[in-house]
């Protein structure tokens, strides 16, 4: 029963900022389709989602060819991180889509390829 509350506890101040605090470094990290624009989170740098996504908008201003125009999120949701369970629910950054670091690395390789060679001639 204690477990549980601290489990739940540790969703709510101050306990949250704690945790938030030493594991959320380098935690959320963002990219577009291919991984050509990858972007990260800082916790004590003020790097919030909103700032995220006027970068991602600012490189497909850029880039409006861009296939898909998607900001994936490329971390996960781990049921063991117990202290971001009421994140997972409420919070922005887990309503967007996402996207496995093995696809995105296997994209980039694919476009990599294809822009070398465009016509698959040696």
């Amino acid at each position: 029963m204690t477990v549980l509350i601290f489990f739940i506890l540790s969703n709510y101040p101050p306990l949250d900022l704690v945790f938030h605090t030493f594991t959320n470094e380098g935690y959320y990290k963002y990219t577009n389709y291919d991984g050509s624009n990858i972007m990260q989170e800082g916790v004590h740098k003020n790097y919030g989602l909103d700032r995220i996504k006027r970068l991602h908008q600012f490189w497909l201003n850029k880039n409006h060819e861009a296939p898909d125009k998607a900001l994936y999120r490329v971390f996960w949701k781990n049921p063991l991180a117990f202290w971001r369970w009421k994140n997972y629910f409420q919070d922005e950054r887990y309503k967007l889509p996402y996207k496995d670091w093995d696809e995105i690395k296997a994209l980039a390789e694919k476009n990599k390829s294809t822009t070398k060679n465009p016509n698959n001639s040696y």
